[in-house]
């Protein structure tokens, strides 16, 4: 049985990662059409500002942590990448199998989305028993 804090974290990782991708998506739209970065440039630096607010808002509203720790950025992008690289080899995999992109891209995203919450809440803002 799933807990109720667990639940209302699932929950909030969704709102707070669909957030980052409206975030992603909407400035990536914007520096490609006012010119103000090539595709290229413009991706890397929507990605990165979808994902300082998924740090900041699965830190503090996700997993309701209220201290700093030096380690949580790079742990948090040590995560991020594992989860780009699970998806890109998911992503792979499955149109090989079968041949529909959607599919494909669906299943790739279900699997990021569950190792990048796995990692976050056990690894990145994970609260230490001594705590």
């Amino acid at each position: 049985m799933i807990s109720e804090k667990l639940k209302k974290e699932l929950l909030r990782f969704l709102v707070v990662g669909g957030v980052a991708v409206l975030i992603d998506g909407t400035t990536y739209y914007l520096f490609t059409t006012y010119g103000i970065f090539d595709p290229s440039w413009a991706k890397r630096v929507s990605f990165a500002l979808g994902s300082i607010w998924a740090f900041v808002m699965n830190k503090y509203y996700t997993f309701e942590q209220k201290t700093f720790r030096k380690r949580e950025p790079i742990l948090f992008t040590v995560v991020y990448v594992a989860g780009w690289f699970f998806n890109s080899v998911t992503h792979d995999l499955v149109l090989q199998f079968v041949d529909i992109k959607k599919l494909a891209f669906l299943v790739a995203t279900g699997v990021s989305t569950c190792t990048n919450f796995i990692g976050q809440k056990w690894i990145v803002f994970r609260v230490s028993r001594e705590a």
